[in-house]
């Protein structure tokens, strides 16, 4: 065969030099990514072994419960030590716990309340174990959806009396110590007839007649009458406080206890 016969043969048409060159072109970017690939797996794994290593696992924050005296099976669970401490008293026949960093808190806090009685608290090994269901009644697994609604309730009462409070509140370290220092130096004051003598036993009565402008015993009556303000404003916060956490104590289904924080919210009283 001649060289120009050879040549001719090796002459492709257009349909496949296109297929040729696609394919070409295919084993090309084919080989490139699987060259990526084995790069970036070893980088990805050298990666997830820095993150296992230091990464830690999620903190629990330390809970506090609520034990059936009995049976040590669950009635409640929370963080916050008032709140569990009031739903002890209001369910006879429990007692509380606190610093609890098991490690299956979380799993029972998302839970049902229902659910609740069937974890039973070890307090020797402190760690959460599985109740016996044949001593699970419905009257428990009530009694801890009961305690759960009362613990929602219980914060949010509690946040709105705060809020009612925050018009005293002066929110700076110690200024609650000054205020009632204050009150004290200003009534030994009105108490010795605002001798001035005895300005040097008033330190901060004399800080405030001064930055105020006014004389001795006018700083004292003043500061006397905003600790007068003061208290009455507290003391009808505490009424309504004692008021409405007697009714929610004595509260015995979840209905009620709605219709209780729906008439505080609406009127302001228990």
């Amino acid at each position: 065969m001649s060289t120009l016969e050879k040549a001719e043969r090796r002459k492709l048409s257009l349909s496949e030099w296109i297929t040729d060159t696609v394919a070409g072109r295919t084993k090309w970017y084919d080989m490139i990514e699987n060259t990526q690939k084995n790069i970036s797996m070893p980088l990805k794994n050298i990666v997830d072994k820095i993150r296992s290593r230091f990464s830690k696992p999620p903190r629990v924050v330390a809970h506090c419960v609520v034990i059936d005296a009995g049976n040590n099976t669950l009635v409640a669970i929370g963080t916050q030590i008032p709140a569990i401490a009031f739903l002890r008293e209001s369910f006879m026949d429990t007692i509380y716990d606190v610093g609890i960093v098991s490690p299956e808190v979380l799993q029972i806090k998302a839970s049902d309340p229902r659910t609740y009685p069937e974890w039973s608290w070890d307090f020797a090994n402190r760690v959460f174990t599985k109740t016996n269901p044949a001593i699970i009644t419905k009257g428990m697994r009530e009694r801890a959806v009961l305690a759960a609604k009362k613990g929602e309730i219980i914060f949010r009462a509690s946040y709105v009396i705060n809020r009612g409070r925050d018009k005293v509140n002066p929110g700076l370290f110690f200024q609650e110590t000054i205020y009632a220092t204050k009150q004290k130096q200003a009534q030994l004051l009105k108490d010795a007839a605002f001798d001035q003598t005895l300005a040097a036993s008033a330190p901060y009565v004399v800080q405030y007649a001064d930055e105020s402008g006014m004389s001795l015993q006018d700083a004292a009556e003043d500061i006397l009458f905003q600790a007068q303000l003061f208290h009455e404003h507290l003391e009808k916060t505490e009424k309504v406080r004692l008021a409405l956490f007697r009714k929610i104590r004595r509260a015995r289904t979840p209905a009620e206890l709605d219709d209780i924080m729906e008439r505080f919210q609406r009127e302001g009283v228990a």
